[in-house]
């Protein structure tokens, strides 16, 4: 639904007149040279946020960058690095999108995840993405396809698959510098619910920012943060509508985590039923398994999956 009437506001705004704030089809007065940019200006956004991922401790440090392309359509690219418990993350993202500030916003995004590890993991993720402004409710969306390539093969679990990954969110701001949010996620068939809150200070730009999520196997996580906003002075919900999207590559970290959560809870069961297979030694959050992977040679190699 929020596609469908997103994709009609594309098609009636970019061959019509522009909408009255709000997005509302009432009164069609205002030429479409004069509506909104899709994006206000350049601008950008860098935030930390630190926590427990999944029993483990997680940093994270991400920030994106913003800018026009032309009046209807703008561009953002996102980076992040994590490093949770002692394995690091690296990856960055893109953004294309049309947006309305009164209405919503269209566009397509992909972003890639690198996991530096003994075993190396790599993922993606790309799709359409999607918000439809209303009042003080923003009501989002991401559809699309997800990778996951482990280094290794193990007996257990899939280490090299495509799956659907999908999102649905739903933001309201009791105040228009506060803003709390609900999300579900589905991506490589496993499940994440996320609540989150932020808040901009007084202090021109400064935000602070609150999560909690939980997923399938036992999956959990919780997160505080400080993010800091590039670009003129304005409220927060203008902010959110007039200058960045959402970022994509929290999204791939954290369905990338829920899975390593299967990948954990199924390693485990594989050495407990199998003896002699291997052992299992658990770090600060994080799985080791010593396993006979399904490589040409069957050499025995250690396997340390995901938070």
């Amino acid at each position: 639904m929020v596609a469908f009437a997103l994709a009609e506001a594309v098609h009636a705004q970019t061959n019509a007149t522009a909408l009255e704030p709000g997005g509302r089809p009432e009164k069609f007065a205002v030429s479409a040279s004069l509506r909104q940019p899709a994006v206000s200006g350049v601008n950008g956004k860098m935030d930390y946020s630190g926590g427990e991922m999944n029993s483990s401790a997680g940093h994270n440090i991400s920030g994106s960058i913003s800018l026009p392309v032309s009046h209807q359509f703008g561009f953002q690219a996102d980076a992040l690095y994590s490093r949770i418990s002692e394995v690091n993350f690296y990856g960055g993202a893109g953004h294309l999108f049309w947006r309305d500030p009164d209405y919503g916003l269209l566009g397509l995004t992909g972003g890639y995840l690198y996991r530096d590890s003994m075993d190396s993991v790599a993922t993606f993720q790309s799709g359409v993405e999607g918000e439809l402004y209303w009042h003080r409710f923003t009501l989002g969306f991401f559809g699309g396809v997800g990778n996951i390539n482990y280094q290794y093969s193990t007996p257990f679990i899939e280490t090299r698959l495509n799956r659907f990954v999908g999102r649905v969110s739903a933001d309201y701001y009791p105040l228009d510098n506060l803003r709390v949010g609900a999300a579900f996620s589905t991506a490589f068939r496993e499940e994440l619910g996320k609540v989150d809150i932020e808040y901009q200070t007084p202090i021109n730009g400064i935000a602070l920012t609150g999560e909690a999520a939980s997923g399938n196997y036992g999956y959990h996580h919780w997160l505080l943060g400080v993010r800091y906003y590039f670009g003129s002075k304005k409220s927060l919900r203008a902010r959110q509508r007039q200058d960045d999207p959402p970022g994509l590559m929290p999204q791939i970290l954290q369905n990338l985590g829920v899975y390593g959560a299967e990948f954990n809870s199924k390693g485990k069961a594989y050495i407990a039923a199998n003896p002699g297979t291997g052992t299992y030694h658990e770090q600060y959050g994080t799985s080791i398994q010593t396993i006979i992977v399904s490589l040409p040679s069957r050499q025995t190699v250690p396997v340390t999956s995901t938070p």
